[in-house]
């Protein structure tokens, strides 16, 4: 299908959302899923909840919101985790008309208690195995009622079959009462709900697509606890989920898939790219609550998704385990058939290395019988400015397409038809195809605007030189002939003469040796971060001796008495960001060590 047919398929889609779809996120999900009620629609620790049942609970939260006196148009402060009674909140506030405002126990204090008080009521939700974490926030700000969920809460009569599992965190537990004895103001969601026994049906919003519904959060890439927060209306979830749609992305129906949400729920990645996709797919959403990169690999035995959605580097960690660890000896994945990379740039090496590892785990051999099969991982982008309007499915197939075989370069990430995406170059005019440039891209998901912070909205919407606005996806990148678009690395707030990712690339050209490369500035010079292979059949000296002549011939001898360099085991790894990303922050601050 040609190009110019997708956009006008596209744009009739689009014109029958406003007319036919202009509603909230409630609505839209109730009637795509209203005729199979009966249906599992979230699993959670071996509790299973029909989309009946969730819808339920959804009005009985918004009762209890409105008694409360939120009305449409409030913005509520929200701290948890994935568990169902986050998507219970969500879709009461959806019903209401308001607003979440989902941050991160982990930011800093201060801004925490900023956040708080930006909202418009004086009630919060928060997790008690975080509250301790927040307290002080809390007491400073305008808060007057705290609803504090558990992780218990929604375990099938009290049981989880999953102990063994959850036993290596111990975060499946209540500390709420201990919290009451202190806190008079604390009360149990249960006791929320009960605030108003009148449940009937309330009233669903008016509100359409244009309605400001999310607060969420910068991934953090550079380590910040201070992140920007992002406002999203209706439109982006709801555009999102019509374009996953079989008819419109000609995939198959993800209907009896079971889809898991584990990113953390201030990512917009997290609510739009799992939760409300999952739900707008009429999917079976398993809701995993603990984010820790040692525990994904149990999130996975315990959740057994079909489709999963990961960092890059949450994946290299359970292929090392899968590979190399004896641990994790015998350790399959029959289940998932669609597996993605998310949040941050993925290099063949490593998606090699990723797919070795679902080739011994077994992955897809559920459908797929062995010996053959087809899983391999994905990538999909977007920034939570922008929503996941990125995808490649299966690239490592389409990577051996003629066209990308000519040059000699993986297939690169398809936006959708919706996305008008295009490469800059610094003064603003157009890069031909395979020209490098600053990314920038335009389609419904985009954010509305950062909250609270005109100068960074206005830094982000950007103008070419024809004078048309862009959403900055502030990355280096090139756009392929056949429209793909591919991520060489985040543009820094102030360069060297040659981006650090370009010494990156040369360096992981040894592809049978090196398995990963970050290379960060320090105070003028570069520092290259080596990750082998653990396959490697080479030296470490003999490696980077190799690494130091491929950046000579490829930048001269000047450069290299400015690049120094750091080999990182495999066990040691990369410091991560509270998302699951790396963090560039986190190696500038290591500072120079010369090791080679």
């Amino acid at each position: 299908m040609s190009k110019e047919k997708n956009k006008l398929e596209m744009q009739t889609i689009l014109e029958d959302l406003q007319q036919n779809h202009n509603h909230t996120w409630y609505e839209e999900i109730y009637q795509r899923n209203k005729e199979w009620l009966q249906d599992v629609a979230l699993f959670y620790r071996g509790n299973e909840i029909s989309y009946g049942s969730m819808f339920e609970k959804m009005q009985k939260y918004a009762s209890a919101l409105s008694s409360y006196g939120i009305r449409e148009g409030d913005e509520i402060p929200v701290c948890l985790p994935n568990m169902p009674e986050l998507v219970y909140l969500l879709g009461a506030i959806s019903i209401i008309g308001a607003k979440a405002n989902i941050f991160g126990a982990e930011f800093a204090t201060d801004y925490i208690t900023e956040i708080i008080d930006g909202c418009t009521c004086d009630l919060i939700f928060v997790l008690d195995g975080v509250y301790s974490e927040i307290e002080e926030a809390v007491k400073a700000s305008r808060v007057k009622k705290i609803v504090m969920c558990s992780l218990v809460d929604s375990l099938p009569e009290g049981k989880n079959p999953y102990a063994e599992y959850d036993a290596r965190h111990g975060k499946i537990k209540s500390t709420r009462e201990l919290f009451q004895e202190q806190n008079e103001n604390i009360i149990s969601v249960n006791q929320f709900v009960d605030m108003n026994k009148e449940y009937g049906e309330i009233e669903v919003s008016r509100c359409g697509l244009d309605a400001e519904f999310l607060v969420t959060y910068t991934s953090g890439s550079t380590n910040t606890n201070r992140p920007k927060a992002i406002v999203h209306t209706v439109r982006s979830l709801i555009t999102i989920g019509r374009c996953h749609d079989p008819e419109v992305q000609k995939t198959t129906s993800l209907k009896n898939f079971t889809m898991q949400a584990h990113i953390p729920s201030h990512s917009n990645t997290d609510i739009i790219a799992s939760i409300s996709d999952a739900l707008m797919q009429g999917s079976r959403l398993a809701l995993e609550p603990v984010y820790d990169k040692d525990f994904f690999i149990f999130t996975l035995l315990i959740n057994r998704p079909s489709y999963i959605v990961a960092t890059r580097s949450f994946w290299i960690d359970t292929a090392k385990k899968i590979l190399m660890d004896p641990e994790y000896k015998g350790v399959t994945l029959p289940f998932i058939l669609i597996a993605f990379a998310v949040g941050e740039p993925m290099e063949i090496n490593e998606e090699k290395f990723i797919n070795r590892a679902l080739r011994k785990a077994k992955a897809g051999t559920d459908k797929i019988p062995l010996p053959f099969s087809i899983v391999a991982i994905g990538a999909a982008g977007g920034d939570c400015e922008h929503g996941g309007i990125f995808y490649n499915i299966f690239r490592q197939i389409q990577n051996l397409r003629p066209s990308n075989l000519a040059h000699h370069q993986e297939h690169g990430l398809m936006p959708f038809a919706m996305v008008d995406a295009a490469i800059l170059d610094e003064n603003g005019a157009y890069c031909k195809p395979y020209e490098l440039g600053r990314l920038v891209a335009n389609s419904p998901c985009n954010m509305k605007c950062y909250k609270n912070n005109p100068e960074a909205t206005e830094s982000f919407f950007i103008k070419d030189a024809t004078g048309k606005v862009w959403g900055d996806c502030r990355v280096y990148g090139y756009i392929d002939a056949q429209g793909g678009v591919h991520m060489k690395g985040r543009i820094p707030d102030k360069a060297g003469d040659i981006p650090g990712f370009r010494i990156a690339e040369v360096i992981l050209r040894d592809r049978k040796n090196v398995l990963s490369c970050e290379v960060v500035e320090v105070e003028g010079s570069y520092v290259a971060h080596v990750e082998l292979q653990p396959y490697a059949k080479i030296s470490e000296t003999a490696c980077i001796d190799r690494a130091k002549m491929r950046c000579e011939k490829a930048f001269g001898k000047s450069l290299m008495e400015r690049i120094h360099w750091r080999v990182r085991s495999n066990k040691e790894a990369f410091p991560l960001t509270a998302c699951g990303k790396r963090s560039a922050k986190a190696l500038v601050e290591e500072g120079v060590n010369n090791e080679n």
